[in-house]
C-alpha cells in the first residue's frame, strides 16, 4: 500500500510542477536548466555519506534517465506556456497504457503468469482503459493536432522514465543511495541536455546566457521548482520501487488535475474540468488499487 501513498504524493507535486509555466511562460529550457543543475547541486554532498555506485549498468540507467528527463521537462514547460496546463495534462492520458504495455513486454514471464488468470487480466485491462477514457473526458480543454505532435516525445519519455525509475529504485538494497544518485546524476544530465538545446536553438551568447538564466524572476521560479521537485522525485522513486508495474504509478500521477482543480477551487480560479468524469476517473483508480493491492495475483 505504500506505493499508493507515494504515488498520490507524486501526483500532488506534479500538479504544482505542471502549473508553474502556465502562469510565467518562461523559456522551457531555462526552467529545465534550473531544475536539473539546482537539484544536483543541493543533493551532491549526500553522496559522500553513501555507498559508491560502481555498476556500469546502473550508471547507464542514470544517464539514460537524465536524457529522458531533459526531453520531458522541456516539452512540458514549453507546452504549458504555449497551450496551457489543461491540454498539456490531457495528452498524457495514454501514458498509463503505454507504460503498462512496455513493462509487460520487458517482463514476459511475469506477464504470462498474470495472463493465465484471464478473468483478472481482462478486468485489469478494462479498468486501465476506463481510467484513461475518464481522464480524457475530465479535462475538457480542447486538444489540437499541434499539441499532440509536440507532446508525443514527452509521452514516450515519461513512459521510459517510469520504467527506468523502477530499475533505478531497485539498483541496490539502500533506497537512500538510489534516490540520492537519481537526484544528483540523472538531474545533472537533464540540466546538461537543456543547456545544450537552449544554446543551440536560442543562441543567447555567453553574456546573454547567464543574464537570462539568472534573471531575478527566473531565480525565484527556479528555487520554487527545486523545492518541490526533490519531493516529487523521492516519492516517485519509492512508488516505482514498491509497485509491481510502473504503469499503475503513472495512473496515480495523473491525479494531478484533481489536485489542480481543488487548488483552483480554493483560490477561486475557474477550472475547465468535468467533475463527473473526475469522479469516474477516481472510481477506476480505486479499482486499480483494489486489483493490485488485493490478493488477486496481480504481480506485474
Amino acid at each position: 500500500m505504500l506505493w499508493i501513498i507515494n504515488g498520490l504524493v507524486y501526483g500532488f507535486f506534479n500538479a504544482l510542477y505542471t502549473l508553474v509555466n502556465q502562469k510565467h511562460k518562461f523559456n522551457g529550457y531555462i526552467l529545465g536548466i534550473w531544475r536539473g543543475f539546482g537539484i544536483a547541486l543541493v543533493f551532491f554532498p549526500f553522496l559522500f555519506f553513501l555507498p559508491l555506485q560502481t555498476s556500469a549498468y546502473n550508471w547507464f540507467l542514470l544517464i539514460f534517465q537524465g536524457w529522458l528527463i531533459g526531453i520531458y521537462d522541456s516539452h512540458l514547460f514549453f507546452a504549458s506556456a504555449n497551450f496551457g496546463a489543461g491540454p498539456t495534462s490531457r495528452t498524457l492520458a495514454v501514458t498509463v497504457l503505454i507504460t503498462a504495455v512496455m513493462w509487460w513486454i520487458l517482463t514476459p514471464q511475469l506477464f504470462f503468469h498474470l495472463a493465465e488468470n484471464g478473468s483478472v487480466f481482462i478486468t485489469l485491462l478494462l479498468v486501465l482503459f476506463g481510467f484513461t477514457v475518464s481522464y480524457w473526458y475530465m479535462i475538457k480543454s480542447p486538444v489540437s493536432k499541434a499539441i499532440f505532435a509536440y507532446m508525443a516525445p514527452a509521452v514516450f519519455a515519461l513512459s521510459g522514465m517510469s520504467i527506468a525509475t523502477k530499475e533505478i529504485a531497485m539498483m541496490g538494497q539502500n533506497i537512500w543511495a538510489n534516490i540520492a544518485y537519481y537526484l544528483v546524476v540523472a538531474t545533472f544530465v537533464s540540466g546538461v541536455y537543456n543547456t545544450i538545446f537552449y544554446i543551440k536553438y536560442e543562441k543567447p551568447g555567453f553574456v546573454g546566457f547567464f543574464k537570462n538564466v539568472f534573471d531575478r524572476k527566473i531565480i525565484d521560479t527556479g528555487i520554487y521548482i527545486i523545492s518541490f521537485s526533490a519531493a516529487l522525485i523521492a516519492s516517485k522513486t519509492m512508488a516505482m520501487r514498491l509497485a509491481p508495474n510502473p504503469g499503475y504509478v503513472i495512473a496515480l500521477l495523473l491525479t494531478a488535475p484533481v489536485f489542480v482543480f481543488l487548488l483552483n477551487k480554493y483560490n477561486k480560479i475557474p477550472d475547465n474540468v468535468s467533475v463527473r468524469a473526475g469522479f469516474a476517473m477516481i472510481f477506476f483508480l480505486l479499482l486499480i488499487m483494489v486489483l493490485v493491492a488485493g490478493n488477486w495475483g496481480v504481480i506485474d
